[in-house]
């Protein structure tokens, strides 16, 4: 067996425990250390999930010892940190966005390859059963040619649950870059790359209300856009109308739906990584659920991690790459494009980085 890919995690936070979970169930890594600016918060999450080692960021940057930094800080830092790791020669994989513009992103992505490192990231739900299953229902043609899509965030916003959640609003935020990947990263390994905004929509409810937590009834102002519609067009011609809304109290709209010429799919809430597909199609008069296989990871936050570890050490592909969080990123900088401007705008299609060769066992 090939040796566990050394790995540490960097941000403790409220996510950081799903991703310890599903880490600590694969011999694929082993989770050496951690750390976080709150040097308490590190510990106690170093002591929960039993790990070696807490120890500030610049400790973890000069361990020759880790291979694989897995990067949970807050979205605005996540390029920094991203890029001191890839730099110390750690590979790297990021909670979404990767960076908050796509010109951010690829210059990281650059400086990755420049070093020799791998970048994975966030989301990895589409590596879950339920896409997966509806990624072969589509090569298998049992909706016929994919016409159209339509996928729908609507929420009343991550105050109703998170306890400080203005960063989720900050400027470049909003539900479209902290929710969006999920929608957009599903939507894209279905379909294919998106090389159009046709259409947006904008429209901002600013006045926020924490609704949990001890700072229960604190007001703050949302600094991003509350509400974007948009209209996307893939380069294969299929097109997607897109919606992402921390305005939205009660709706019965599909998350993720997939229009073909002989069929339609209904998937789960691509935030998640379980659910059923549903599948109808023009010789059936109900729904069905389509058999889901095993996955090959554990299922949770924390598979892509699983998945670029296994890359490392094996120089196969892995899927929750950073080329394709990067396209994530040029898309949401195209809609936000298109509703200042209230004009299509083209998505900028970047060509993929060359694959380095994995660093493999540092001992």
């Amino acid at each position: 067996m090939k040796a566990p890919v050394q790995c540490a995690i960097v941000g403790c936070g409220m996510i950081a425990d799903e991703y310890a979970h599903i880490l600590r169930q694969s011999p694929a890594v082993q989770l050496l250390a951690c750390s976080d600016l709150d040097d308490q918060r590190a510990h106690a999450f170093a002591e929960r999930h039993d790990i070696p080692h807490a120890a500030p960021l610049d400790d973890l940057l000069s361990d020759d010892r880790i291979e694989l930094l897995v990067v949970l800080t807050p979205p605005e830092t996540h390029r920094n940190v991203a890029a001191a790791a890839v730099t110390a020669g750690a590979c790297t994989y990021v909670e979404k966005p990767l960076a908050l513009t796509g010109d951010n992103a690829a210059e990281l992505l650059a400086l990755a390859e420049q070093h020799g490192c791998q970048v994975g990231a966030a989301p990895d739900t589409f590596l879950a059963p339920p896409t997966q299953t509806a990624a072969a229902a589509v090569e298998a043609g049992l909706i016929g040619e994919p016409l159209a899509a339509s996928a729908a965030l609507l929420t009343s916003g991550p105050e109703r649950w998170h306890p400080a959640p203005e960063g989720l609003y900050a400027p470049g935020m909003g539900p479209l870059a902290d929710m969006g990947p999920y929608y957009l990263a599903q939507l894209i390994h279905l379909l294919g790359p998106i090389q159009r905004v046709d259409g947006v929509t904008a429209t901002t409810r600013p006045r926020r209300v924490v609704r949990s937590g001890p700072r229960k009834g604190h007001i703050f102002q949302a600094q991003a856009l509350t509400h974007v519609d948009a209209v996307l067009r893939t380069t294969g011609g299929v097109t997607i109308t897109f919606t992402t809304s921390s305005d939205v109290h009660a709706s019965t709209r599909p998350h993720l739906e997939i229009y073909g010429s002989e069929g339609t799919l209904l998937l789960p809430d691509p935030n998640f990584h379980h659910g059923a597909v549903r599948l109808r199609n023009r010789s059936q008069n109900t729904w069905h659920d389509l058999p889901q296989a095993d996955s090959r990871w554990p299922v949770g936050r924390g598979m892509g991690v699983l998945d670029l570890a296994n890359a490392m050490r094996t120089g196969r592909p892995h899927a929750a790459t950073g080329d394709l969080a990067l396209h994530t990123c040029r898309v949401t900088d195209a809609i936000r494009h298109a509703a200042e401007t209230s004009a299509a705008a083209p998505v900028t299609l970047d060509a993929p980085a060359s694959r380095p060769q994995p660093r493999g066992d540092r001992s």
